[in-house]
C-alpha cells in the first residue's frame, strides 16, 4: 500500500495533544481540569455526603463500579478515618443527631449507623421490601424529621414514610421517578421528580402542591427561614428558585458558562454560602461551581465560577465558608496497560476550597473559561481556515451527501492498531493485530490512521448515548456503575428508560427536526426471540426509521450476516433511490464472548467483525453512491482492553473519496468530534456542549476526491474457530450473562480474554500522560 503521506497542516492542531501544564490536566474529552483548593482522594464515584451537626465529620456515600461504601472524613484533619463496605449504596445520606442513615440502593434498605467518639458503628438496617421476593424498589434520596424517615424509591416511583419508633411504614405512589426529598420545618416534604419537570410537596400522603422546574430536577436546597427552595436541573443547565409561601417558581438562573449553551453542564447539586447571600451550583460536566448572587432572590445573578475536579456530584458549605466538593471522577484519566478495568480506574476526590476573595474569584472564573473548549460561536460552525469537504458552517454545502456511521464494541487503540509503526502504539499490548484485523489495518493505511482518538464514554451504557447524542445524562452516569458492579439494576440505557434520554434527544431526533433522512440498523433496537423474528424499538424517534430485519445485539449472529442483511436494503436503494442521508449501522461482535464453551474464540470474533467491515466498505465503494459518501467507524467505548496512553483511546476510521489517503492524523479527536463532523456534513446543529466544542475532523479530509475504491481482505484467521474444552477461564465464563452488552463483569471478562490469547500475566499499571501525579503516586 506504500508509506503514509505527510501533509502540511496547521501546527495548532497538534497543540491539542494531551499533556499536563502547570496545574492543568487535559482530559481525553478535550476539556481541562485545574481544581481549586486542596484535594483528598476518597474513592470510586462519591455521590453524596452529609455533615455531622458539629461539622467535625463528613459521611460520604460511594456508588462506583468497584464498590459501594460509606466513608467518614475528619473535616478538621482533612483525612479519611473510616470506611464501611456495603452491599449497595445510592445517593441518600443524612445525619439526625448522632444517627446516620444511608440509602441501600438495590438492597431496598436504609443502613443505620451511630457516630460515637469519631467512629461509625453499624446498627440494624431498615428494610423497605414488598411481599414479593424479587422486589427492587431501589432506595434513592432520604431525609429525617421528628422521628420519621422519608425515603423515595426510584424503580417503583414511590415515597415511603418509616416511623423510627413504631417501625410502621406508609407508601405513597408517585407519578414519576423520584431523585431525592427534603423536609421543611413544619414537616412538609419536598420531592424532586427526576423523570418529570416538577417538585411535589406532601404532608404525609396528602399532596399539597406541585411546582414546575427545569428538566431532571435533582438536589433541593432550602434556606434557614424556609422561604425559598433551590432546585438543580441537571438536563437544563439551570437552578429553579421556588417561593415556598407563594408555592410557585419565581425564577430560573442559568448556570452554564454562556447563557444560551445547549445542555451539557449537568447542574446536579446546590448549596447556600456567605450567610445565604450566595448559591453554589455544581456543574458536573463543566467541572465547575457556578457562583450566584441571591441579594434579590427574584433575580438571582451569576457572578462567576470556581474550577473543581472531574464531574462534581455534591457541594456543601461549612459555617466558616469553606466549600466542600465531591468530584465523582476525581482529577485525572488513566492509562490501563495492565488491562485494568476502566470502570474502576476513577479515583474520586474531596475538594476543600476557601471561599475566594475578589481577586482570587476573578482568577478562578478565568480558569474555568480556559478549561472549557465550548464557545457560543461553535453553535454555527468552526473557524477552521482551510477548505475541505467538511463544511465549516452549518448549512454550507458539501460533496458528501450520504453518511454511514458504524458503531462497534469496546476496543482500545493498542489492542488493534498497537502494531502499526506509523502511529503511537505499543505492540506489546496488541492482541488483535494485522493477522486478525487485516481490513482495519488496510483501511487505516489506505485512508487515515487516527492515533489520538478518544471515546467520551467509559462503558457501553454511556457509550451508546455519547455515540448517538454527544451526551450522557446524569441518570446514565450515576446508575451504570451500580449495574456494572453487579449490585443490581437493569441495562436500560438505550432508550428503554425515558429518564435516561437527553433533552435534545439523539442524532436521529436532530435529523427529524432538520428534515434529514435517516435509518438505524441495530442501534437502539431490541432483537426478536429468534434470528428470523423482526426487531423492535422503544425509541419514538426511530419508529419507521429502522430496519426490522437487521439483528442488533446477539453474539450468536454473525457480523458478516448483518452486513448481508444491510446490503439487501442498500441494493434496493441503489436500484430505486431513497438512500437515507444518515445510516447508523451496528457491528457489535468485536465484543466477543471470551472463552465461553462452544462459542467463537475472541480472535475469531474480531476476524469476523473485521471481514464484515471490509465487505461493508467495499460494497459502498463499488456503488454509485461512493463519490457522495463518507464512512465513520468508532467503538462505543474502549473498556475491554489495555492502552498505554489512556483507557479511553480507541479504534476509529474515516473512509471517503474525500479523506486524505495514506495519512496519519495525530489531532486529538473524540466521539463527539466524529458526531460534530457528521452534523456539519448533514447541516445539523450541535446537540450538546460537547459536540459543539469538539474539534471537527477537518484534518482528516481534503477538498478534492481520490477515486480509488476499496477491496476487502479475506480473513487470515478462521472466523468459525470455537473455544476448546478447558480453555482459560471457561468455567467462570459459563456463569456470565452475555444477553446484553456489558452485563458480564467486564474486569474479569477482560482478564480472561487477555490470558487466553497472551498466556502471560498482565503487566503492572502505568498512569496516563493525561493524569499528572498525586501524593499517592509518590508514596
Amino acid at each position: 500500500m506504500g508509506k503514509l503521506a505527510i501533509f502540511l497542516v496547521p501546527l495548532y492542531l497538534f497543540a491539542q495533544a494531551p499533556a499536563r501544564k502547570d496545574q492543568t490536566v487535559l482530559l481525553p474529552n478535550g476539556w481541562s481540569l485545574s481544581p481549586a483548593g486542596e484535594q483528598l482522594e476518597i474513592g470510586d464515584l462519591p455521590l453524596n455526603a452529609a455533615l455531622s451537626a458539629d461539622e467535625r465529620f463528613l459521611a460520604i456515600t460511594h456508588s462506583g463500579q468497584s464498590r459501594a461504601e460509606v466513608m467518614l472524613v475528619n473535616v478538621k484533619q482533612r483525612k479519611v478515618v473510616q470506611f464501611e463496605r456495603l452491599k449497595d449504596a445510592w445517593l441518600g445520606i443524612k445525619f439526625s443527631g448522632s444517627s446516620l442513615y444511608v440509602s441501600g440502593g438495590n438492597q431496598n434498605c436504609v443502613y443505620t449507623f451511630k457516630l460515637q467518639n469519631g467512629k461509625l458503628t453499624a446498627k440494624d438496617s431498615i428494610k423497605l421490601e414488598e411481599p414479593q421476593p424479587k422486589y427492587r424498589g431501589s432506595v434513592a434520596g432520604l431525609d429525617v424529621h421528628k422521628g420519621t424517615l422519608a425515603v423515595v424509591m426510584r424503580n417503583d416511583s414511590s415515597l415511603r414514610y418509616y416511623d423510627l419508633k413504631s417501625k410502621r411504614q406508609e407508601k405513597v405512589q408517585l407519578d414519576g421517578m423520584p431523585y431525592t426529598c427534603k423536609y421543611l420545618a413544619d414537616g412538609t416534604l419536598l420531592v424532586s421528580v427526576w423523570s418529570s419537570k416538577k417538585i411535589l410537596a406532601f404532608n404525609g400522603a396528602k399532596l399539597l402542591f406541585e411546582v414546575p422546574t427545569g428538566d431532571h430536577p435533582t438536589e433541593i436546597e432550602v434556606d434557614r427561614k424556609f422561604r425559598h427552595a433551590y432546585v438543580a436541573n441537571a438536563n437544563e443547565n439551570s437552578v429553579t428558585v421556588i417561593d415556598l409561601r407563594a408555592k410557585e417558581a419565581i425564577g430560573t438562573v442559568n448556570t452554564a458558562i454562556y447563557p444560551d449553551s445547549p445542555e451539557g453542564s449537568t447542574t446536579n447539586s446546590v448549596s447556600l454560602a456567605q450567610a445565604e447571600k450566595i448559591l453554589l451550583a455544581a456543574n458536573a460536566d463543566n467541572n465547575s461551581l457556578a457562583v450566584i448572587s441571591l441579594e434579590n432572590p427574584k433575580r438571582p445573578t451569576p457572578l462567576g465560577f470556581i474550577p473543581v475536579g472531574w464531574y462534581p456530584t455534591k457541594v456543601l458549605t461549612l459555617e466558616n465558608n469553606t466549600i466542600l466538593v465531591l468530584n465523582g471522577k476525581g482529577g485525572r484519566s488513566m492509562a490501563n496497560p495492565g488491562k485494568q478495568y476502566i470502570g474502576s480506574l476513577f479515583k474520586g476526590t474531596l475538594s476543600f476550597i476557601k471561599y475566594p476573595e475578589r481577586n482570587r474569584f476573578v482568577e478562578y472564573t478565568k480558569s474555568v473559561f480556559r478549561n472549557t473548549p465550548y464557545k457560543p460561536e461553535h453553535l454555527v460552525g468552526s473557524s477552521y481556515e482551510f477548505a475541505t469537504a467538511i463544511p465549516r458552517k452549518i448549512g454550507d454545502s458539501s460533496p458528501i451527501k450520504h453518511v454511514f456511521y458504524v458503531i462497534k464494541e469496546n476496543r482500545t487503540y493498542d489492542q488493534v492498531f498497537g502494531d502499526m509503526p506509523e502511529g503511537n502504539g505499543d505492540s506489546t499490548l496488541t492482541i488483535f493485530g494485522e493477522t486478525i484485523t487485516p481490513n482495519h489495518h488496510k483501511l487505516a493505511r489506505q485512508f487515515v490512521l487516527l492515533d489520538n482518538l478518544y471515546v467520551n464514554a467509559e462503558v457501553s451504557a454511556d457509550g451508546h448515548n455519547w455515540s448517538t447524542a454527544a451526551y450522557a445524562t446524569d441518570y446514565v452516569e450515576k446508575l451504570w456503575p451500580t449495574m456494572y458492579g453487579s449490585r443490581g439494576g437493569a441495562y436500560d440505557f438505550e432508550g428503554s428508560q425515558p429518564t435516561g434520554t437527553p433533552k435534545a434527544g439523539y442524532i436521529w431526533d436532530a435529523c427529524a427536526r432538520a428534515n434529514v433522512s435517516y435509518r438505524s440498523y441495530g442501534e437502539f433496537t431490541e432483537v426478536g426471540s429468534t434470528p428470523g423474528a423482526h426487531s423492535t424499538t422503544l425509541v419514538k424517534g426511530l419508529e419507521g426509521h429502522f430496519s426490522p430485519t437487521f439483528r442488533g445485539w446477539d453474539m450468536d449472529y454473525s457480523d458478516v450476516d448483518r452486513v448481508t442483511d444491510w446490503e439487501k436494503e442498500f441494493s434496493e436503494f441503489e436500484k430505486n433511490g431513497g438512500l437515507p442521508q444518515l445510516n447508523i449501522i451496528r457491528l457489535p461482535n468485536d465484543h466477543t464472548e471470551g472463552t465461553r464453551k462452544g462459542k467463537l474464540t475472541p480472535r475469531a470474533y474480531l476476524a469476523q467483525n473485521d471481514y464484515a467491515l471490509g465487505l461493508l466498505v467495499e460494497r459502498i465503494a463499488k456503488s454509485k453512491f461512493w463519490m457522495e459518501s463518507a464512512i465513520f467507524i468508532i467503538e462505543d467505548d474502549a473498556q475491554d482492553g489495555p492502552d498505554h496512553v489512556d483507557a479511553h483511546r480507541t479504534v476509529g476510521l474515516v473512509i471517503s473519496p474525500y479523506t486524505k489517503h495514506r495519512f496519519v492524523d495525530h489531532t486529538l479527536y473524540t466521539t463527539t468530534s466524529m458526531l460534530r463532523t457528521i452534523e456539519l456534513i448533514l447541516g445539523l446543529p450541535p446537540m450538546s456542549q460537547f459536540d459543539a466544542s469538539a474539534m471537527p475532523m477537518f484534518n482528516s479530509f481534503a477538498l478534492g476526491a481520490d477515486t480509488a475504491e476499496y477491496a476487502a481482505e479475506p480473513p487470515q484467521y478462521d472466523i468459525t474457530r470455537k473455544n476448546k474444552e478447558g480453555d482459560y477461564g471457561q468455567v467462570i465464563m459459563e456463569q456470565m450473562d452475555l444477553t446484553k452488552e456489558d452485563a458480564a463483569p467486564d474486569r474479569l471478562f477482560n482478564e480472561i480474554i487477555w490470558r487466553s490469547i497472551k498466556g502471560t500475566p498482565m503487566p503492572p499499571p502505568r498512569y496516563s500522560i493525561f493524569s499528572g501525579r498525586s501524593k499517592k503516586d509518590d508514596d
